[in-house]
């Protein structure tokens, strides 16, 4: 009986350590099955969240590219501003460089023309001898010759022709006779010509200066002849021009010629056989400004 008992009471155990197995695997794959489906729920919430932070992420990429993309090319509208505003720098420069250019031009050529004004303000009573001529008279004789009249004439073409000019008379007689008779001939000779100058030519006595010298002396083996004395009997005609007047005249030589546009009065030549013709006035009648001359303007007060 008891081995009976025994037997039965292990297979007893065995049968409900079998029921106690069987429950024990259901419930495992319970818990198996309860652990997957919350993998999977795990799994798949994990993949939508990364699924949108990707979504998200991509989007973000995007609009960064798309801002990096803006911010290119406003870059590259700013490169070209400055490009342009580096063009501009550049021509604003060169103005710059021209204006400071003619700035020195101006201020050298201003300092020429200082230099210049300078020097014919020093130079304003220097004169230059343009050409020389001379009258003869008659023995005991003031009235001017007919075969002399084209030199007086010559010589109040170059004084009309340059108002700057200045006419030197120097009035000279023969040997024969007294001092003081010579004098007052080679004066008389000289005021002869300044009348025919004055009234015939309408010459300014600004421009005239007279000179008397009186007789001319016989030189060491010179013979008293009649060629001789008439050679003595005469007015030098020494026309003189300041030297500012005849630089003006050069530099009008060496300047190229303009265009013809107007009729130009004609400027002083160097001599006188160079100057344009001028009308003679009338004989008749004397001009106004001869009433007003007095011995003084003669140079009576010189004598």
């Amino acid at each position: 009986m008891t081995t009976q008992r025994r037997v039965a009471s292990i297979v007893c155990g065995g049968l409900a350590l079998l029921e106690s197995g069987c429950a024990t695997k259901d419930f495992v794959q319970e818990q198996l099955s309860a652990s997957e489906s919350k993998l999977t729920q795990q799994m798949s919430t994990t993949e939508s969240d990364l699924s949108q932070r990707a979504t998200q992420q991509e989007t973000r990429l995007r609009e960064t590219a798309d801002r990096v993309g803006e911010a290119r090319q406003a870059v590259d509208v700013a490169d070209q501003r400055l490009n342009g505003l580096d063009l501009r720098v550049g021509e604003l420069g060169a103005r710059a460089s021209g204006a400071e250019t003619r700035a020195d031009q101006a201020t050298a050529a201003a300092r020429d023309a200082e230099a210049r004004l300078s020097q014919r303000l020093a130079a304003r009573n220097r004169y230059r001898l343009l050409d020389t001529k001379a009258v003869y008279f008659d023995s005991a004789r003031i009235e001017i010759r007919n075969q002399d009249v084209d030199e007086l004439d010559a010589v109040a073409k170059a004084l009309l022709a340059d108002p700057n000019a200045i006419l030197e008379l120097q009035g000279f007689a023969d040997s024969r006779g007294g001092d003081h008779y010579n004098r007052e001939l080679a004066r008389d000779r000289v005021e002869a010509v300044m009348r025919y100058l004055v009234q015939r030519h309408g010459i300014e006595l600004r421009q005239i200066r007279e000179i008397t010298m009186g007789k001319v002396a016989l030189g060491t083996g010179e013979k008293a002849t009649p060629e001789t004395f008439a050679r003595a009997r005469r007015v030098d005609l020494r026309l003189l021009a300041p030297w500012s007047s005849w630089e003006d005249s050069l530099s009008q030589v060496d300047r190229p010629a303009p265009e013809p546009t107007a009729v130009a009065e004609p400027r002083g030549p160097a001599t006188m056989s160079a100057l344009p013709p001028v009308e003679a006035q009338p004989r008749g009648g004397v001009p106004e400004f001869l009433k007003s001359i007095t011995p003084t303007d003669l140079g009576g007060a010189q004598r």
